[in-house]
């Protein structure tokens, strides 16, 4: 089959090209975050990774915005517009929740809960840590299908995707049974940290599920 890419416009090819750098940068700010799960918790350590991830965060909302402007001025098929938009809108809030579960992480731990458990602690970072393993794969997977042309293999990275997700939601469901046992020992501040991470951890691959949905959505108006 001829490579789709051979019917975009100008415009559509640097809106693909735009927001894989918005990709790019939300696999380096799950990087970032993972960093800051595996080191020695301590403030300092902390404040230096939501740090990096502000900005990566900043540098993402920039490039967001001027998709978004480039979107509405330049050279789009009627078509795809409102697709084009909602994927720059959706790239940039996955970058946006690595910076809310940085600062997160960093008000917990100042917090200093009198019966703060470190063992705990550790087994919901190894929980965390295997929902960003599955981000990292699909934040991967969205970002070759803005620059691949093979549809046979677009499709397949679509499939993975939703299929990551579901593993996503699998631990997630794992982190909630577990974390509504320990709820009578906890503060309400503590269910409520990790409530809200569990559900940010699942938001990252159901951003890139749906925003995999949209790219399909795009080129398959493109292929009529």
């Amino acid at each position: 089959m001829k490579s789709f890419r051979s019917i975009f416009v100008v415009g559509e090819k640097n809106m693909f090209g735009e927001l894989a750098q918005i990709i790019a940068i939300a696999i380096e700010a799950n990087a970032a975050l993972l960093k800051i799960l595996t080191e020695d918790q301590n403030e300092s350590t902390l404040d230096k990774g939501m740090q990096t991830i502000r900005y990566l965060e900043k540098k993402s909302d920039s490039i967001a915005l001027k998709v978004s402007e480039d979107i509405t001025t330049g050279a789009i098929s009627p078509n795809t517009l409102d697709n084009l938009l909602e994927s720059a809108h959706i790239a940039d809030d996955i970058v946006d929740i690595y910076h809310y579960q940085s600062r997160e992480l960093y008000r917990m731990y100042k917090s200093k809960f009198p019966y703060f458990e470190a063992l705990e602690e550790k087994e919901w970072f190894s929980l965390f840590k295997d929902m960003l393993d599955l981000a990292d794969k699909a934040l991967s997977k969205v970002k070759q299908i803005l620059s691949t042309s093979d549809l046979t293999q677009i499709l397949g990275l679509h499939k993975d995707i939703e299929t990551l997700e579901e593993q996503g939601d699998d631990i997630k469901d794992q982190g909630l049974d577990w974390l509504y046992q320990q709820a009578p020992y906890m503060h309400y501040l503590q269910f409520y940290h990790y409530n809200e991470l569990l559900h940010k951890f699942d938001d990252i691959l159901d951003n890139c599920e749906d925003l995999s949905d949209l790219l399909m959505s795009i080129i398959t108006s493109l292929l009529k």
